[in-house]
């Protein structure tokens, strides 16, 4: 499906219909999926911000205004505020004891829609250079700085948006990222990999 047929198919969600829904779903769920899991780290944590992003274009589809923007360039917006969210919900959570969930009963999106493609882990895994980055970003020690280095590196947001996404003045955030770039260029070259 190209942009083309994506704007098609989100017409038609537009009026409700479940299978064009599918579709948008099963083609973009792996690199949302992916998306959320270099900010948050954690699998079981991007799954639920995956499925978020997913019940809000299937409950928001009706505000995205194809003359404004392809579907995916919504989409897009929609997964990096919803990562942000997420980031900033983790940071107030921190310090509240964590609940119990009955996983038994807990269905997901992600359950009732499986995506046929292969895992966004094996996708990844097949990119040698990119999961090498992954692997070093997955090997950084400070949290803030690999958050702050994604997200001016990856992400594309100016130092200014990341001060307020992350609550922290600008010169931080600068220092975060270079020294998470630092860190990145230790890691990757005792891996043999030289920048």
């Amino acid at each position: 499906m190209d942009q083309i047929t994506d704007s098609a198919w989100a017409e038609r969600v537009k009026r409700g219909d479940q299978v064009a829904f599918r579709l948008l779903f099963r083609k973009h769920v792996g690199w949302v999926y992916n998306k959320a899991y270099r900010m948050l780290k954690n699998h079981e944590d991007a799954e639920e911000v995956c499925q978020d992003i997913f019940m809000k274009v299937w409950t928001k589809i009706n505000l995205w205004d194809p003359k404004q923007g392809s579907f995916q360039t919504w989409l897009n917006e929609i997964a990096k505020n919803t990562i942000i969210d997420a980031l900033r919900k983790r940071r107030r959570d921190k310090e509240k004891p964590m609940r119990w969930v009955d996983e038994e009963k807990r269905v997901t999106l992600l359950d009732l829609m499986p995506d046929p493609r292969p895992s966004p882990d094996r996708e990844v895994e097949n990119r040698e250079a990119y999961e090498l980055i992954e692997e070093a970003l997955l090997e950084v020690r400070r949290d803030e700085h690999r958050i702050a280095w994604v997200l001016r590196h990856i992400e594309g947001l100016g130092i200014s948006e990341i001060a307020k996404v992350m609550d922290r003045k600008e010169n931080t955030i600068k220092v975060w990222i270079f020294r998470c770039s630092a860190e990145l260029r230790r890691l990757l070259k005792a891996k043999g990999v030289e920048l």
